[in-house]
């Protein structure tokens, strides 16, 4: 599937991604090279050039967007058509415009203990041609990553959780694969058919979005980001080959508290006051 890219964000686009009840991922390096996906449904078009996000919460992705700047969106919309590309971050702020336009929309409006504190600006390297999910082959690939899970299962690490696992394995649930090609930049699309296959895997068939799961260099660093409707979401991290993930890191990217939770440090601390 031959994919467009533009340097400009059209009229379609902006209108998109200004709507609140889209699904935002935001793509980050992280401090081994892997990629570190993130919820950030505030992402939207400041103009046909630039975007900005709001954080009200302090998770990894906004420490890593000041060492490595250079970073990947994809933008869902509630009637499943979406848009990805490239940007680069360029500065912060917490006063101006746009911080008041962000806490005056309705959700935060009156929320005095979760309103936007800062608003981070990206300058858009390039964005994808706005594309519809394909639903009735998600389903079919939905079924087929089931089935190859039950002769890929692993469970030796334990790295997924038993929650984490069943998130994967929900229909309804979203997923989002990032990885980066050869020129360094990230490439992120929707794995809607991915399915956990144990604790320590999760596995996709190559329907839908086989040419793109084939561009994927042989056991390169890759992550996938799961949410569902609740937004219940959960972060994996580790190699990819053939259609597999093999999980080395899991991230919990819920507040309040977000964190590694695979592995864990096994380090005991002293007690030094009592």
């Amino acid at each position: 599937m031959k994919q467009d890219y533009f340097d400009r964000i059209d009229d379609s686009a902006i209108t998109m991604m200004d709507c609140d009840s889209k699904v935002g991922v935001l793509a980050t390096e992280d401090e081994s090279g892997y990629p570190h996906l993130s919820f950030i449904s505030s992402i939207q078009a400041l103009d046909d050039r630039s975007l900005t996000f709001g954080q009200f919460s302090a998770g990894l992705s906004k420490r890593f967007i000041m060492d490595r700047p250079n970073v990947g969106f994809l933008v869902l919309s509630a009637d499943k058509k979406y848009l990805s590309g490239n940007a680069t971050y360029t500065h912060s702020a917490n006063t101006g415009h746009e911080f008041d336009l962000y806490n005056n929309k309705p959700l935060f409006r009156y929320n005095s203990y979760m309103g936007f504190y800062r608003v981070f600006y990206l300058n858009l390297e390039r964005i994808s041609a706005m594309k519809s999910l394909p639903i009735g082959a998600i389903v079919v690939g939905a079924i087929l990553s089931r089935i190859k899970a039950l002769f890929l299962r692993r469970s030796e690490k334990n790295a997924l959780p038993f929650v984490g696992q069943q998130l994967f394995s929900q229909l309804d649930s979203l997923k989002f694969l990032c990885y980066y090609d050869k020129r360094g930049e990230a490439q992120l699309f929707p794995v809607v058919q991915a399915t956990s296959a144990g604790a320590d895997r999760i596995v996709l068939s190559s329907v839908p979005f086989g040419k793109q799961l084939q561009q994927i260099p042989e056991g390169a660093k890759a992550a996938i980001l799961c949410l569902n409707l609740k937004m219940e979401s959960v972060l994996v991290k580790g190699r990819f080959s053939k259609g597999i993930l093999e999980i080395e890191r899991v991230y919990n990217s819920m507040p309040p508290k977000m964190e590694y939770v695979y592995p864990r440090s096994e380090t005991i601390e002293p007690i030094r006051s009592f």
